[in-house]
């Protein structure tokens, strides 16, 4: 994106595809065998062909004079290379037209009478599909419609499309070729140049770029990795069944060999400097555990890009009319981090600054080194006119890099005077889009109050008594487990956190389901509220934090990653606005608190310890968890009972300090299933009797009303009464029921069809079955 900054859109995106049917590949094979055979053979001849089709654009202007280029390799499933190309064309030689674009670009059939060579290369490589109703399972369709948006319009000339690709001339002339059996028309052309697709022989996609789009499309390839796969082996050992998961990466043979020649995947033309930024003495330190002091010496005595401009700055008379980002351009930065004077190459540069949250003195230092020129220290960078302020952004606002408020205040100041509150909302909206006012947030606290209804309460008094009212209703009905989980609580948020007290802020409220956890938790929702005290409520699953008040996943209001590894920390920083918003929060309320593996139990602590500034355990606050470690525990992939057992609260540092309260009464069972609560109470806790012949001794009796007789049907037994609820038939539409014969009858389907299978180039791998047949030894 440095270099779409600098020069623009680019002008052309060009797909160059490996052609298995090249006379290089084909004569060097031995008989029987096909390009799948012989990866070492395509990617040799894809290389040759790639350095002279680069040469003839970059050396030999083919296309125009090119000023920047990027490009990227990619593979197919099937294995065949292909480069994705991005040129800049200088200014004389951009398409600028529709004329332009035409001189370049072709998408119609050419005529065999003119150019047979041509018209069978465009026959054999640039035809799409054919897909839609001619080809309804093509790879390329999605939910009925081709994702590649064939076939196109007849156009009678190009024209240009802003933010996308143009449309190309197409014209009705009734040239058509015969695809699969189709006849497809000009309708089903992939743009092409006919000088490189005569040339080379292949299919060479060029496109018209008319925005930015297309470099996203390119570069989320270099980063994206190989494609994932997962295969199981399946080994026969006696009677005994060992199933083995390995997670793999898909990598094709061709992809494999061009990583061992050693071949580039991407290259571009210019080189990308990035800039470092940082506050006094805040610079990034890189250390190995254990030499944390050495580090930071080091680093001390070394200089960074921009300490390094400084003293540059301080000695060099000449460097001082550059800016930072400028200083690149006439400058490089050497080993012995410092910077000495360009010889060559500067045209072939392109320089940015890490972009840095918009909250805080770090933007306003960023701001500053884009404008001010031969800075010699931070201090000089906080001058402005002989003045030295004590803030980068006093030394914005003075130099007039930040937008004025006054304006806005004095507009809605004359608002609120004059009129009524929706328009008031209205003006204040129409300067959050259009005016970019420096702080809206003192604009909208300042104003919001004329912006309510005139029957909204000036304060929120009434709002408090709703929840006075609603914890004075609701405690009665509190039992005494729940009451004393709620005294705790209310207890330990009447204290400040000390030295004595804080392993002592910290509470699971176990009980089975049904006996009031989350009536619980809204009790003290209300009852915390009504005291002006802030709670967050969170659930390890989303649908347990629906039946919370305000209740949200513990993964969006703590910014858990995915996944969580002992090293993981949460995606929150101090000074950012959800930052705050944690730090504001005295009481956390952490629902299905058995499914939390302790490594996120540990992200939380560091987080909350790191945004308040407090070494106590999660910095302080309050927490309260529940669950029934009875039902499902943190989910371990593929993990044996041992690894799940050891990745949950109870195999965490922090649960020795746990307050832990038990809820026995259930609240939600009614008589007549008294006794299969107590069945189901005794099998999470493991104390049913199993099965005597039971070699492996985990076998236990199911009661017989979770049985399913012959004579039953299974839709009957699950929705009861089906056929009486539901009088019209399509309501039943939505509905499918899956058994397990499903799952065998798409692996017999899959595995019958391999070649089908491994031609697709979806975005996943489909699942397969190998069977191997081990030889017994002689």
């Amino acid at each position: 994106m440095a270099v779409i900054k600098k020069y623009g859109k680019p002008d052309l995106f060009i797909t160059f595809t490996c052609n298995p049917k090249w006379r290089e590949i084909v004569e060097n094979l031995n008989p029987g065998q096909t390009a799948n055979d012989r990866p070492d053979l395509v990617c040799r001849v894809f290389k040759m062909k790639l350095k002279f089709f680069l040469e003839d654009i970059f050396k030999h202007g083919v296309l125009g004079k090119v000023v920047s280029h990027v490009q990227v390799i990619e593979f197919q499933k099937r294995g065949l290379p292909h480069v994705h190309i991005l040129l800049h064309f200088v200014n004389a030689d951009k398409l600028e037209t529709a004329e332009d674009i035409d001189s370049l670009i072709s998408a119609e059939i050419p005529d065999p009478a003119v150019d047979p060579e041509l018209f069978e290369i465009v026959k054999t490589c640039m035809i799409h599909g054919p897909c839609g109703i001619l080809n309804p399972n093509s790879p390329c369709m999605k939910d009925g419609v081709c994702t590649k948006k064939f076939p196109k319009e007849f156009n009678p000339c190009t024209v240009a499309i802003f933010n996308g690709y143009p449309n190309y001339r197409r014209l009705d002339n009734g040239r058509v070729v015969i695809i699969k059996g189709n006849q497809v028309d000009n309708r089903w052309v992939v743009p092409y140049n006919p000088w490189l697709s005569k040339k080379y022989q292949a299919h060479i996609n060029v496109e018209s770029c008319m925005s930015i789009k297309s470099v996203k499309y390119l570069y989320k390839y270099v980063y994206k990795g190989h494609d994932c796969a997962n295969v199981v082996i399946n080994e026969s050992v006696d009677h005994d069944e060992i199933n083995t998961y390995l997670d793999c990466r898909f990598v094709s043979a061709p992809e494999a060999l061009w990583r061992i020649y050693e071949y580039s995947i991407s290259d571009m033309s210019h080189t990308i400097i990035r800039l470092q930024i940082h506050l006094p003495d805040n610079q990034r330190v890189y250390f190995n555990e254990g030499e944390e002091q050495v580090a930071i010496d080091r680093a001390a005595q070394r200089d960074t890009h921009l300490t390094a401009w400084f003293k540059l700055n301080a000695e060099n008379n000449e460097a001082r009319q550059y800016s930072y980002v400028e200083i690149p351009y006439h400058f490089v930065f050497g080993k012995n981090c410092m910077w000495k004077v360009r010889q060559r190459g500067s045209d072939k540069v392109v320089v940015r600054m890490y972009k840095v949250s918009s909250f805080c003195e770090l933007f306003f230092l960023r701001l500053l080194l884009l404008h001010v020129k031969g800075a010699k220290s931070f201090e000089d960078l906080r001058t402005v006119h002989g003045t030295v302020f004590n803030t980068f952004r006093e030394a914005c606002y003075h130099l007039g890099l930040l937008q004025d408020d006054i304006e806005w205040r004095n507009t809605l100041i004359e608002a609120a005077a004059t009129r009524m509150p929706k328009q008031i909302r209205l003006l204040f909206c129409i300067i959050l889009t259009l005016c970019e006012p420096d702080d809206p947030l003192h604009l909208w606290n300042t104003f919001k109050n004329y912006m309510f209804l005139d029957n909204v309460p000036e304060n929120d008094d009434e709002d408090v008594q709703v929840f006075i009212d609603e914890a004075n209703r609701v405690r009665p009905l509190l039992n005494d487990n729940q009451r004393n989980v709620a005294d705790a609580i209310l207890a330990a948020l009447s204290v400040e956190p000390t030295n004595e007290n804080k392993h002592s802020r910290l509470f699971f409220m176990d009980g089975p389901a049904g006996c009031g956890k989350t009536f619980t938790y809204n009790y003290l929702i209300s009852e915390t509220q009504s005291r002006h005290i802030r709670t967050a409520t969170a659930a390890w699953t989303g649908i347990a934090a629906t039946l919370l008040k305000n209740g949200c996943t513990m993964h969006g209001l703590f910014k858990l990653p995915v996944p969580i590894l002992e090293t993981s920390t949460c995606n929150v920083t101090p000074n950012s606005i959800h930052g705050r918003f944690l730090r504001q929060i005295s009481l956390y309320l952490l629902d299905e608190a058995s499914m939390i593996p302790k490594y996120a139990l540990s992200a939380i602590d560091k987080l909350l310890q790191d945004i308040c500034n407090n070494n106590f355990p999660f910095g302080g606050k309050v927490i309260l968890m529940g669950g029934d470690f009875r039902q499902i525990l943190p989910v371990v992939k593929r993990g044996r009972p041992a690894e799940v057992i050891e990745s949950c609260l109870k195999c965490s540092e922090h649960w020795q300090y746990v307050q832990r309260f038990s809820l026995t009464v259930n609240m939600r069972v009614q008589i007549e299933e008294e006794e299969f609560s107590q069945w189901l109470l005794k099998l999470g806790s493991g104390t049913l009797p199993v099965k005597p012949e039971d070699p492996l001794r985990g076998c236990i009796e199911i009661p017989e009303q979770c049985f399913l007789s012959d004579n039953e049907s299974i839709v009957e037994k699950i929705f009861g009464g089906a056929e009486e609820a539901f009088c019209i038939t399509d309501s039943l539409e939505s509905v499918q029921w899956v058994s397990s014969p499903n799952l065998i009858l798409i692996l017999v389907a899959i595995n019958s069809m391999p070649e089908i299978a491994r031609s697709l180039s979806t975005d996943v791998v489909v699942m397969h079955l190998c069977f191997v047949k081990l030889a017994k030894s002689q």
